[in-house]
């Protein structure tokens, strides 16, 4: 099974404040615009083997690094930039998406994760696997602070998911399992003609939201069906160590390629079993992942993700690593921006790219590939061409 990453990393000078990205955008060809100024999205193209990923994702970083470098700016590793900030939205979809949310969108502008494609087999049967495993997002949680106070264990999920008016939370809440493809459109179409009802209420017009937006996009939660890009996307985890996304990334990919022989049923003992995927009912899933989130790798869940054939014992999230205060200062967020990107770049110089492939992205050889090399929902859409070996856009 190929899968593609998109992950998002936020920008910092030398004193470790929010910067512009603007100077890195250039870096390479896998490096896109996120919708605010301070994050960039590293997009790598879609591949089958670890080892291909994981050297395609180095390589992109150092090559970011020497252009961060030259610039004295540095990339940061974690869910939220500690403090509440307010970067500048670039794209006409963000400025469409302020004047709908209005305030409430300060949430998603400070926030950072990982977006996970996988080839569809059984859409269906893949988005609710991964709605059931929500709880994983504990194992690369990587900032507890959101607004300078410690919020959860998994702070990004908590601000994105829930910080917003209750009349947001249908797109951005883990969404119940769907069993068939009808219960499906319905749902999607649902949201769309809500989302359309609140543009209306913003005075967004509706030929704005069409040319903006799709069914497919006006979604941002955990786990989306993306029958444009011809994936399912697992939106669930915050951003972390490259080490850390390439192992819960593939772990996650080998739990989803049981779905080509066997089925998922909701039932009492959730786990992989040799005729099929139990999941456990909504509502105990909807309380294991709030556990998760507000707490991390709680026995509960630690239990409960072993029965997925997942090690939690091969995690260390980043989130271990801060203080247990209640609060920090601006100063201390600042120094500890500093410090995590100085672990980011230890985590690139670990590995050991000698026994590597010379060319991983030989890998990506399939015609449907180029059309899932694109930015997520808040960036207006845009076609990527491959001319003599560089992507450029339009």
């Amino acid at each position: 099974m190929k899968l593609g990453l998109e992950v998002e990393y936020w920008v910092i000078d030398e004193k470790g404040a929010l910067t512009s990205a603007d100077a890195l955008i250039q870096a390479h060809e896998c490096v896109v615009p996120e919708f605010v100024d301070s994050l960039i999205e590293i997009v790598l193209p879609p591949l089958e083997s670890r080892v291909a990923l994981e050297i395609t994702f180095i390589d992109v970083l150092n090559t970011v690094f020497d252009v961060a470098t030259a610039h004295g700016k540095h990339l940061v590793p974690l869910g939220t930039p500690l403090l509440e900030e307010s970067p500048a939205v670039l794209s006409k979809r963000g400025a469409t998406l302020e004047r709908i949310y209005g305030d409430d969108l300060q949430f998603a502008k400070n926030v950072a994760g990982m977006h996970v494609h996988f080839d569809q087999t059984d859409p269906i049967a893949q988005a609710n696997l991964l709605t059931a495993l929500d709880p994983a997002l504990a194992l690369v949680a990587s900032s507890p602070y959101y607004g300078g106070h410690r919020t959860a264990t998994a702070a990004r999920a908590t601000a994105y998911r829930r910080g917003m008016d209750e009349r947001f939370h249908r797109f951005r809440e883990l969404q119940p399992y769907v069993l068939t493809p009808e219960a499906r459109a319905k749902q999607a179409r649902e949201n769309f003609e809500s989302f359309l009802n609140l543009a209306a209420d913003s005075g967004v017009p509706e030929a704005t939201v069409y040319d903006q937006f799709s069914i497919e996009n006006v979604i941002h939660s955990p786990v989306r069906i993306r029958d444009d890009l011809g994936t399912v996307e697992w939106r669930a985890s915050d951003t972390a160590l490259p080490s850390q996304l390439a192992q819960l990334a593939f772990d996650v990919a080998r739990i989803l390629e049981e779905t080509a022989t066997k089925p998922v049923v909701v039932g009492a003992e959730p786990g992989i079993y040799s005729g099929a995927i139990v999941v456990p009912p909504f509502e105990y899933l909807k309380s294991l992942s709030d556990e998760a989130i507000a707490d991390g790798l709680t026995p509960r869940v630690r239990t409960y993700l072993e029965a997925f054939d997942i090690d939690p014992t091969a995690y260390s999230p980043l989130v271990d690593r801060f203080p247990r205060a209640e609060a920090i200062s601006p100063g201390e967020a600042r120094a500890m921006r500093l410090e995590f990107a100085r672990l980011l770049r230890a985590d690139v110089d670990r590995f050991d790219a000698t026994n590597l492939p010379d060319d991983p992205s030989a890998a990506r050889n399939t015609a449907d590939d180029d059309r899932r090399l694109q930015p997520n929902g808040f960036v207006g859409p845009r076609e990527r061409y491959r001319r003599g070996g560089i992507y450029t856009t339009s």
